[in-house]
């Protein structure tokens, strides 16, 4: 599968699973996904500046009902413990992160970023699924909604090259 059907196939699991609002970082890994995010008259596609903008942003979108998932790089989730921990953590908000999984099997130059990746998610207590295969994307990303609105805790899905077209 080529980058552009796995961003469509990204988008339409999103959709599927009843999100309205996206919040993306800029990251070359993730941007043809963010790109189908853009085009995509169903969805409301908010571009952030910084990481703890997005969390924010999601946060406050869901205390009006709104469902909302966060694009960005695992680089990009180190930077926003704090509003994760400050925000999202204490005040019990859910919230759905899609981050790019840099640093991952197969992934050159960022190996020790993927090395703390999921250990600082466990350390949270965001629990993080990493799927590889892209036709099971849809129902991780769905169940992964329903964990992150019980628990009303974040929950984190690794966005591999497997599942990106890479």
């Amino acid at each position: 599968m080529d980058a552009k059907q796995a961003a469509i196939n990204v988008v339409d699991a999103m959709k599927e699973a009843g999100i309205e609002f996206v919040a993306t970082l800029p990251d070359a890994n993730i941007l043809e996904v963010i790109k189908a995010v853009d085009q995509d008259p169903e969805l409301e596609h908010i571009p952030l500046c910084r990481e703890e903008e997005g969390i924010g942003i999601c946060a406050g979108l869901y205390l009006t009902g709104k469902k909302t998932a966060l694009i960005m790089q695992n680089a990009g989730f180190l930077n926003s413990c704090n509003a994760l921990t400050t925000l999202s953590l204490q005040f019990q908000i859910p919230a759905l992160l899609l981050i790019y999984y840099a640093g991952d099997i197969g992934d050159r130059g960022f190996t020790t970023l993927g090395s703390v990746t999921e250990p600082v998610l466990a350390a949270l207590g965001i629990r993080a699924y990493v799927p590889r295969d892209p036709e099971k994307f849809g129902d991780t990303l769905k169940g992964a909604l329903i964990l992150a609105e019980d628990s009303k805790k974040p929950v984190a899905v690794l966005l591999t090259r497997d599942v990106l077209g890479g």
